[in-house]
């Protein structure tokens, strides 16, 4: 067994590395809210019925899946689980950049939300096993800021990659944050 794997791994770089984990999750939210004028533009033939799945796919199927992965968290764990839910989401991120169509990017979404289902609960056990009972309490105060924080910024980052870039750098955004995110939990963290 190799050193990191028996070592106990700060609970200030667990805090970290599930913060960032989280607040990637929440910050797509509100970009891709601010990025919705573009994506209607680029799609014109298509209804606000049809469109408003790009949204709500995602929360939908965020919230939906939220308990379930939990449970799979409990069962293939905490780690595996981040991880996980951070390439899914990654690779749906990218995915949804590249949709020449509304199906396929409310598809690419529902993956998305999933990987986000999957990387929230998790990164919260992280939190969790990773402070004694004293601390956990202003961890996890931590742990939700970041989510918070990420709702913040969502909009005026959101505001700036359609200025730049149009719509699709609202997910292309993802794409170097989650291979951060997957690189600091495999190299980080311990299961």
């Amino acid at each position: 067994m190799s050193t990191a794997a028996t070592t106990r791994v700060p609970p200030s770089r667990v805090l970290l590395v599930a913060s960032f984990g989280a607040f990637l999750a929440f910050l797509d939210a509100t970009i891709v809210n601010v990025a919705f004028p573009s994506i209607r533009e680029s799609f014109a033939g298509t209804t606000i019925a049809e469109l408003s799945w790009v949204l709500n796919a995602y929360n939908i199927v965020f919230a939906a899946s939220l308990i379930l992965c939990g449970r799979l968290t409990d069962i293939v764990g905490r780690r595996r689980s981040f991880v996980a839910g951070v390439a899914v989401f990654t690779i749906a991120s990218v995915l949804c950049g590249l949709a020449p169509s509304v199906e396929l990017l409310v598809a690419a979404r529902v993956v998305q939300a999933f990987g986000a289902a999957m990387l929230v609960p998790a990164s919260l056990a992280l939190v969790i096993a990773a402070f004694p009972a004293e601390r956990r309490a202003h961890a996890i105060g931590i742990w939700g800021a970041s989510a918070a924080v990420a709702a913040g910024l969502g909009p005026p980052i959101g505001g700036a990659l359609v200025e730049l870039g149009g719509w699709r750098w609202a997910f292309f955004i993802n794409l170097p944050f989650g291979l951060v995110a997957v690189w600091a939990a495999r190299h980080k963290l311990v299961e």
